[in-house]
């Protein structure tokens, strides 16, 4: 997809919607070239250009199996199944880095829209390459204040951030609020469970270099509140995924 066909796509579920927003390098770009906060060792890492290039045949394996006791191909059935793709909808993949989830997302959509959004310049220069063709595109924008309207998607999903975000409770509202009456949404994020030192040593590492822990009802509890049905987690080692479902309006 060009630039040109990405931003007219894009523009249209922006809120106000835009015919021509900024698009650089492929994707649109809604963000200053630096963030304002100083980003924590870990938000560092996931901005670099080298990151990029290992990130799906190394990176990515060694630290998800380590993390969540399951390889790339379970988490990625896991997280289609949950969250059910359908031909025609419009899809969201918040924090999306090379663009893995947001392809594979594409595949299940037909003639739909999957969009990927991040902060980094070099992530998503990295899947506009992988991503050629129509029905993928890209939007550099802040998670804990997305720039769509309400109710824009069908699919919003987040994988692998959360622990990452100064703010991630504002990252969660925000994927819930763009999320459409029948959407679906999933997050994949860290479970700050077993013992007492395994939950210390979260809490170290999040002073050291800015990776949190969630407890095991953070999630859930939120989902319930905003009123998804179907709300369904899965725990896995030291991580948590977690999906639910917005009911339909009155009539829909």
């Amino acid at each position: 997809m060009d630039a040109v066909s990405t931003a007219a796509r894009i523009g249209a579920l922006l809120d106000p919607p835009r015919p021509d927003p900024p698009a650089t390098h492929g994707y649109v770009d809604l963000l200053p070239p630096e963030p304002d906060e100083r980003p924590s060792v870990a938000q560092r890492a996931m901005r670099s250009s080298v990151l990029p290039r290992i990130y799906e045949r190394a990176w990515r394996p060694l630290l998800f199996r380590a993390w969540t006791g399951r390889s790339t191909a379970a988490e990625t059935r896991l997280g289609l199944d949950l969250v059910r793709p359908r031909a025609g909808e419009t899809a969201l993949d918040v924090a999306c880095g090379p663009g893995n989830t947001t392809r594979r997302l594409r595949e299940a959509l037909g003639d739909g829209l999957a969009v990927g959004c991040d902060t980094s310049a070099s992530m998503l220069a990295r899947a506009v390459r992988d991503s050629p063709g129509p029905g993928v595109a890209y939007v550099r924008a802040d998670a804990e204040a997305l720039p769509f309207a309400d109710g824009s998607f069908d699919v919003v999903t987040c994988y692998g951030a959360l622990y990452l975000m100064e703010h991630p409770f504002r990252a969660v509202d925000e994927l819930l609020r763009v999320l459409r009456p029948g959407g679906r949404v999933a997050l994949l994020t860290t479970c700050d469970r077993g013992p007492a030192a395994a939950r210390t040593a979260f809490a170290v590492t999040h002073g050291a270099i800015g990776l949190r822990g969630f407890a095991p009802d953070a999630f859930t509890t939120r989902f319930a509140a905003a009123g998804l049905v179907d709300v369904r987690q899965e725990v896995s080692w030291w991580s948590q995924t977690v999906a639910g479902r917005r009911p339909q309006a009155a009539g829909g």
